[in-house]
This record gives structure tokens, sequence and C-alpha cells, in this order.
């Protein structure tokens, strides 16, 4: 049987700014996003849980990217940008799968969107 992922941590220089980053770009509700220390969040009742942490640097780039599933990959790097996050790699195809791009946070920490061709994109 395959494990799933269950939740997910990410590093922040500035937790209740990430914590503000995420709020207004994917809606994620979090249990204090004004903790200097750590802030757990919920992605809603069908995707997983996570926390935000207070971290002294974060490295960009990583080896892990994360994909956040949304109906619209361009208007969600919209909100990215607007929220003072990064675009890195802008939309492209998946021949047969769908549309993705990769952006850094406010922190620099290095996530996908992704778009299914069953979606609305």
């Amino acid at each position: 049987m395959p494990q799933p992922i269950v939740y997910v941590e990410l590093g922040a220089v500035d937790v209740p700014r990430a914590a503000a980053f995420y709020s207004s770009v994917f809606g994620w509700e979090f249990t204090d996003p004004n903790s200097e220390g750590y802030s757990p969040f919920s992605t809603g009742p069908s995707g997983i849980g996570g926390g935000i942490y207070k971290a002294l640097k974060v490295a960009t780039g990583g080896g892990v990217v994360m994909y956040l599933l949304v109906d619209d990959v361009d208007e969600y790097a919209k909100r990215i940008t607007l929220a003072g996050g990064t675009v890195v790699v802008p939309k492209s195809s998946i021949p047969g799968t769908g549309w993705y791009c990769h952006f850094k946070d406010v922190d620099g920490n290095l996530l996908g969107l992704l778009t299914p061709l069953n979606m609305t994109a």
C-alpha cells in the first residue's frame, strides 16, 4: 500500500508574512497566523495540513518540489506575484496531463502549481 503525504512543513524567516502569502494566494487557514515561531495550517477537507516554522535562513531551490492542485495556473501565478512571490518557470504544458508552473514563495521555497487536463484551465 502506498504511503500518502500527510503533512508538509515550510520554513520561513517571517512566519506571519508567509502565512499571509499562503492565505491570500491559496486560501489556506492558519491556526495562529501571527505566530513568530510556528503556525499550523489546513488546506481544506480534501487536502493535507502542515505548518510554517521559524527559520533563520531558507535555502532557495532545493531538490523537492511540492505541487499544489489549482484550477487555473495563470490565475494563481498572478496571485503569487501580487502577494510577493516569484514565478520562476512560467505556465508550461505537460502533454496528455495538463499544465504546470514553478514559483518561489516570499522566503524562496520552490513549489509548483498543477492543473490537470480534466480541470478548467
